[in-house]
């Protein structure tokens, strides 16, 4: 009892320290695990009828990338709706939002403890805690008043973290990008270490008039980019008006731009608005700008630098007020310097420019992501859940992606629809036999400089000695992957004098997630 009071008072110390709210929000739960001795728990923030994991404890890691929908999962709603500490009878029938979630338990919770901690500050919901133990009688003894406790702490945490995100928006300081994208269900997701530093950048230019340009392969999600500026900036609550540059043929393109007067050409049977008149107050975004012609170049050019157009057909000139967010797949400096794209532009849009990272650099992005794809699948199919088989989760990590997060969400809801062909009840496993199409095993890796990962079709020299590592048909891929991090990883700690940070720099890794990946591979 003495060691889970100290616990507690760390936690309330955390409330006054500079730590992340990461951080904090781990230290949340270890301290409730080791009050309550559960086997898995989670901390929920609540937003718009969704519960949204802030950090888990005994669960799947793609269980951060879930949204949970109140509509969907009846015991979360429960616990939504209920004011209180929230027990569910052990064998209860409400379907549990973790079942097959739990690490080394595939089986279902049809008879376990389960509780739920509403977080309520200012009677307001503002999240929740989950606990779960496999033991049914795990929580007999938990007295109310202690849960009560800790439901009041965790609210107390919950809130100065998203309190402090607030005002280091209005006093203009960058808030810890984890949490500020946490309330939208269509959020950008991800926390790696790339990912970090992009959502940084758009905090810092969001709240600005500068023109963004948004630069990234196909897929990797620039629309949301584009999205998140506007929604962090003071334009929230005018327009975001969104325009396919690609997809604009020559004969209209001017006319959807700046729109056209009644009689201006054949066809034109009335006065139209363009894209340019519609976001006045808000902002326009330009996808695929590298796509717009040199004529039609010239004229969003002249837009730009006086604030004002002409609709076709009229001479009059008419002044917007519009916030520019552009976006391309194409390296600009080459189309610059190949005289496809006027250079003054190019200046112009890219004022503040964003890097979006391919889904390769991501590291274990790609496992939160396989979440939030498989808990949206599962809502589409009616599954009671959608899980992935640990070789599953291998192959996602090792495959190059170049269709990047697009392409791993068709590839997610694909192998479900092939999953539940094969089921014989609404829980879907996905196997490695429902990616066949992606050819995943002779795939380049994803990021191999960002995973620790070589190669590993046909035996290759081991990093560490040059001896040859069986091929990954002869000790199976699961067990060749993690050999080859191990040793990946054993070298990057030598060479960095043991020094963990030094070492996650070279693998490509943020630390944290280093950290991660040395525990689970037995090395910590």
């Amino acid at each position: 009892m003495q060691q889970v009071s100290k616990e507690w008072v760390r936690v309330a110390l955390d409330l006054a320290s500079g730590m992340s709210n990461q951080d904090r929000f781990e230290r949340l739960l270890y301290a409730v695990r080791m009050s309550v001795r559960c086997d898995a728990s989670a901390l929920l923030t609540y937003h718009d009828q969704h519960f949204i994991p802030l950090a888990t404890n005994g669960l799947a890691p793609d269980v951060m990338g879930r949204r949970f929908a109140l509509s969907q999962h009846p015991r979360l709603e429960a616990i939504a709706r209920a004011g209180d500490i929230v027990r569910f009878p052990a064998d209860s029938q409400l379907p549990d939002p973790y079942d097959g979630l739990i690490p080394h338990h595939s089986g279902d919770l049809k008879v376990h403890s389960c509780m739920g901690l509403p977080l309520v500050f200012d009677d307001r919901l503002i999240g929740a805690i989950t606990i779960d133990a496999l033991d049914p009688a795990q929580f007999d003894q938990m007295d109310d008043e202690d849960l009560r406790i800790i439901s009041a702490l965790a609210a107390s945490s919950l809130n100065t973290a998203l309190l402090m995100d607030r005002l280091e928006r209005v006093a203009a300081v960058t808030p810890e990008p984890g949490l500020a994208m946490a309330g939208d269900t269509s959020a950008i997701i991800g926390q790696s270490e790339t990912m970090e530093q992009m959502k940084a950048h758009i905090a810092a230019v969001a709240d600005t008039d500068l023109s963004v340009l948004v630069m990234g392969e196909t897929g990797v999600g620039k629309e949301l980019v584009a999205q998140a500026v506007h929604a962090q900036s003071a334009r929230a609550a005018k327009k975001l008006v969104y325009l396919n540059c690609a997809a604009l043929p020559e004969s209209v393109a001017e006319s959807e731009l700046f729109g056209h007067v009644k009689g201006a050409f054949t066809g034109a049977i009335s006065n139209r608005q363009g894209k340019f008149e519609l976001a006045d107050g808000g902002t326009l975004f330009l996808d695929e700008v590298g796509e717009l012609s040199l004529a039609l170049q010239a004229k969003l050019l002249r837009a730009l630098q006086y604030g004002d157009i002409q609709r076709v057909g009229d001479d009059r000139h008419i002044k917007v007020n519009v916030r520019i967010v552009a976006a391309t797949n194409r390296q600009m400096h080459e189309e610059v310097a190949e005289g496809r794209f006027r250079a003054d532009l190019y200046h112009r849009l890219s004022v503040f420019p964003i890097f979006v990272p391919p889904l390769r650099e991501r590291g274990q992005d790609i496992t939160v992501l396989a979440g939030f794809f498989a808990e949206r699948c599962r809502a589409k199919l009616g599954a009671s859940v959608i899980r992935f088989s640990p070789d599953v989760m291998t192959l996602l990590q090792t495959y190059s992606w170049p269709g990047n997060v697009r392409e791993l969400e068709h590839a997610i809801h694909r192998a479900a629809v092939l999953a539940r062909a094969d089921a014989t009840q609404d829980e879907l496993v996905l196997q490695p036999s429902h990616f066949g199409q992606l050819s995943l095993v002779r795939s380049e890796p994803a990021g191999s400089a960002a995973h620790g990962i070589t190669p590993m079709m046909t035996g290759v020299a081991d990093v560490a000695g040059g001896t040859a590592v069986p091929a990954a048909a002869e000790m199976g891929l699961k067990a060749a992957t993690e050999q080859f991090q191990i040793k990946m990883i054993e070298q990057a700690i030598t060479a960095n004098g043991g020094k963990l940070s030094a070492a996650a720099r070279q693998l490509g890794l943020d630390a944290g997630n280093l950290h991660r990946l040395m525990k689970r591979l037995g090395l910590k």
